[in-house]
Order: C-alpha cells, then sequence, then structure tokens
C-alpha cells in the first residue's frame, strides 16, 4: 500500500464511446494530475511464433461479464482462469508523469464475447449468447510511490515497463467508466 503520509495520485479515465458498424469503438485518455508519477496497463507481451522476438500487443484486452449484467472491457490485470497457472500474465505498462496523460482507443467487435489472455477466444460452441445492460472501460495503474515497486523496461517493447510489488494486486487501482446500452449482447463463456 502507497505511504499514508504522501497524497495519491489524481489519475483520471476520460471516455467516449461509439458504435461504428460491427464495432464499439472506446476512444479514451487517463490523465495524471499528480502528485507523483503512476504506471498505466497499456499492453501485453506477445511473441512473433515464426521469430520468436518479443513486442507489445496493443490489442489484448480481457472481455469479462459482471454480476450487474454489464460486460468489463478490461485493459489490465485479466481474472485468473480456474486451472492452474505456471505464471500469471500481467500488463505491459506506460509512466505517466504528473500533468502527462495517456490517449488510446480499442476497437471491439461485435458480438461481445468473453476472452481473456489466459483462455482467448474458441469455439463458437463453449458460449452462450446473452443480452447485456451495458459495458464498462476498466483500466488499471499503480502509483510509483508504491512500497518496494520494481518496474523494469519491458524485453522488446521500448517504452513499456513490466513491475512488480509485494502486495501487486493490493496496490493496483483500476479506473471504471460505464456506459448503459439497450441492444448489445455478449456471448458468455459455458462454465464446465
Amino acid at each position: 500500500m502507497s505511504d499514508p503520509s504522501r497524497p495519491a495520485p489524481q489519475v483520471t479515465l476520460q471516455c467516449t464511446p461509439t458504435r461504428n458498424g460491427d464495432e464499439l469503438v472506446f476512444p479514451y485518455t487517463i490523465a495524471n494530475d499528480g502528485p507523483g508519477d503512476v504506471y498505466v496497463a497499456d499492453a501485453f507481451h506477445r511473441v512473433d511464433p515464426v521469430t520468436h522476438v518479443p513486442s507489445a500487443d496493443p490489442d489484448t484486452i480481457s472481455i469479462e461479464m459482471q454480476p450487474d449484467n454489464f460486460a468489463m472491457i478490461l485493459r489490465g490485470n485479466p481474472r485468473r482462469p480456474p486451472f492452474p497457472v505456471a505464471r500469471a500474465i500481467q500488463p505491459l505498462m506506460r509512466r505517466l508523469g504528473p500533468g502527462q496523460k495517456l490517449e488510446r482507443q480499442l476497437s471491439v467487435p461485435l458480438p461481445l464475447a468473453e476472452t481473456t489472455p489466459y483462455e482467448p477466444y474458441s469455439n463458437v460452441r463453449d458460449y452462450t449468447l446473452k443480452p447485456i445492460d451495458g459495458v464498462v472501460l476498466a483500466v488499471d495503474w499503480m502509483p510509483a510511490a508504491t512500497p518496494d515497486l520494481l518496474a523494469t523496461p519491458a524485453v522488446g517493447a521500448e517504452g513499456y515497463y513490466t513491475i512488480s510489488a509485494p502486495n501487486y494486486l493490493r496496490d493496483m487501482q483500476r479506473l471504471t467508466s460505464r456506459f448503459p446500452t439497450r441492444g448489445l449482447s455478449i456471448l458468455e463463456r459455458v462454465r464446465k
């Protein structure tokens, strides 16, 4: 947890989503109003299957059905799968100083489908179509002043960092923006 004597950074998310044909488009801005630097989730690692060269994949996101019947579109730490994993998949982060902004755009094909880096989209028979009440855009971030935080330049992804901290998941913050909708559905993964 961050030092309570230090004011926490004020980080905001602004987004005005639109629908463009068969896609939902989320242009968004993360602003760090300070004080202090922050790390913002912005991509995941990928490895080229032929050359084995690592790079940043800014298109990988998680889409998860929430208990309130909203679909969460997450740029950040995906929920762990119901099976054992050898290593947690963590996002690549961008460092933002006070007064800096990160402007991005996510395009998500319709219909929405539950997917994470652990469980990519699979056979359509593994899903059921379910109407939803809206979508939530979520982006994870962490204060650079988090005790014992270690930020290392990401291999093969210039300008990105991998971060670790003793209480990584507890110290991670999440920005959200909710958008009620009508007429949207999600392919929800069948839980076996």
